[in-house]
């Protein structure tokens, strides 16, 4: 493939979990990625609910078109299948190109529909990826490995491509462009689903994704029964953190299987990552990123997470984790007292 011209890059933006300075970070991410290649980026932006505050910032930006889409069923089990026609007419409305490169933020949901994307526009999915670079034989994207201890360079000639970006900015300066963009904003209505196609999981959609999570509290055999879960869980609601597990947890059914950390289940990237009866097998910590902080509880001194841990911590779960919520209850009283 010969480029004539620098590739366009769409900032996808899907706003499940109402963060939007998560999806301002992802398009100065993307901006990032087109500054070498002086790509022109564009936004759309998908919202539960009208949110100008949102289009505003994004304004700031040195973007093209920006366009936001309120759709109030962001969070339903079949999400990706409906916006994915919504997308397809946006993304044809901006007539896409086979140099485009569609950039969703990585998670369960934007890998899913770029996956879609992808097999509608018959174009190249990438997957979940750290960076994407652009010369005259096509796209190279950057993809970790082994746990993140690795990165391999995948490349494709033909576009156009989609990736679900992982969030790396280091803080560099974006001008603000001289005309700021005005949105364009749409209302997206459900499409009808046959019943019998859908398949409806209860009771775990209203937990953080673990990929995406700022903080993450994990359970491992050690914690012997989903009563021990339960209380991990009111653990993370303080700290507004996931609930993860290890293999063993989820082979007993004690946490969901999307909620599965290490090599077989999900990569996570936390500040911190709170591990409690789990052992520190390597399977396991092959799915925690090396940058983030480990502590971990354990009645068992020399168990091999100990030796990865920031902070380790020799204590039976069950006494331990109760102490630490009535602390942080407690905590808490106290701040709302002297505010």
């Amino acid at each position: 493939m010969t480029t004539t011209s620098a590739p366009r890059l769409i900032a996808l933006l899907l706003d499940e979990h109402d963060d939007a300075q998560q999806l301002v970070t992802h398009v100065e991410d993307v901006l990032d990625m087109a500054q070498p290649c002086a790509s022109e980026v564009h936004a759309i932006c998908v919202t539960r609910t009208p949110n100008p505050a949102l289009a505003e910032r994004l304004q700031r930006l040195p973007l093209g078109a920006i366009v936001c889409i309120v759709a109030a069923d962001l969070r339903e089990p079949v999400q990706a299948v409906d916006f994915t026609s919504v997308l397809q007419r946006a993304l044809e409305t901006h007539a896409l190109h086979s140099t485009d490169c569609v950039c969703a933020p990585a998670g369960a949901l934007g890998e899913e529909v770029v996956a879609r994307l992808a097999a509608t526009f018959d174009g190249c999915a990438f997957g979940r990826v750290q960076h994407v670079s652009f010369d005259v034989s096509g796209a190279h994207a950057d993809r970790a490995v082994f746990g993140g201890r690795s990165i391999v360079r995948v490349r494709s000639e033909r576009g156009p491509w989609f990736v679900a970006l992982r969030t790396s900015r280091t803080g560099s300066a974006l001008a603000a462009p001289a005309t700021p963009a005005a949105p364009e904003w749409r209302e997206a209505s459900s499409v009808p689903h046959d019943a019998d196609e859908i398949v409806v999981v209860p009771g775990d959609a209203a937990r953080l994704p673990v990929e995406t999570a700022r903080v993450v509290v994990s359970g491992g055999r050690g914690i012997q029964g989903p009563q021990g879960f339960a209380l991990l869980e009111q653990l993370a609601a303080r700290f507004d953190a996931a609930l993860g597990g290890s293999l063993p947890a989820v082979d007993a059914g004690w946490v969901p299987v999307t909620h599965q950390v290490g090599q077989s289940g999900k990569f996570v990237s936390p500040s911190v990552y709170l591990a409690v009866g789990i052992s520190g097998t390597p399977q396991h910590l092959a799915g925690v990123s090396t940058t983030t902080r480990i502590v971990a509880i354990n009645n068992d001194e020399d168990a091999d997470i100990f030796r990865v841990a920031d902070v380790g911590i020799v204590a039976d779960w069950d006494t331990f984790i109760p102490a630490l919520i009535a602390r942080v209850d407690a905590r808490r009283r106290a701040c709302a007292h002297t505010q």
